[in-house]
């Protein structure tokens, strides 16, 4: 399923946005669909939004179940640039335990 962050929430800087496409995202993952999540014509996501929405899912499924599930696609540059800096810090976790 293709979901668009600027179809369910408003911006990408707040927690309260990342909570709310982090309900939205779990809603769609209890129906057992794989996510194509489309950052088209949203800014660049903050370490806020990034930290209520796929850190709390990742916290929850573990990352290499997030990495199977949830697909980012149409991304400029910084925010392809944001994401992978955002899971590597959770690879990097993964390694130390």
């Amino acid at each position: 399923m293709l979901i668009r962050v600027a179809h369910i929430v408003k911006e990408t800087f707040t927690n309260q946005a990342g909570h709310d496409f982090y309900l939205h995202l779990k809603e769609v993952l209890k129906k057992g669909e794989t996510i194509e999540v489309s950052f088209k014509d949203a800014s660049a996501p903050s370490s806020s939004f990034l930290n209520s929405s796929f850190g709390a899912l990742i916290e929850e499924i573990g990352l290499q179940e997030f990495l199977s599930l949830v697909k980012p696609r149409e991304l400029t540059p910084t925010q392809a640039q944001m994401l992978k800096y955002y899971i590597q810090g959770f690879k990097s976790d993964s390694t130390k335990h």
